[in-house]
């Protein structure tokens, strides 16, 4: 998985769900500060097509060629979001 360090935190490109064996899988980023290990709970999604099947590779691949355009972490509360 592709990890980018964006404002001072490590965004990762990964799957919702992380897991194998869905059905269907969703391209997503995870976010952590640069120097913990913790990952926040919060899942940001990908910008992604309405379809009824996605293999985890097709939704990761989805969600590391995307990670490249994000230019800004937003950070609300204790929610956070990409500017693309």
């Amino acid at each position: 998985m592709v990890e980018r360090e964006i404002m001072g935190f490590a965004v990762r490109a990964t799957t919702e769900p992380q897991e194998p064996g869905a059905v269907f899988y969703e391209p997503a980023f995870r976010l952590r500060k640069i120097g913990e290990e913790y990952e926040h709970p919060h899942v940001c999604y990908a910008v992604s097509q309405d379809v009824e099947r996605r293999t985890q590779e097709e939704a990761l691949e989805m969600a590391e060629m995307e990670l490249g355009r994000i230019t800004d972490v937003i950070w609300v509360g204790d929610t956070w979001d990409i500017r693309r």
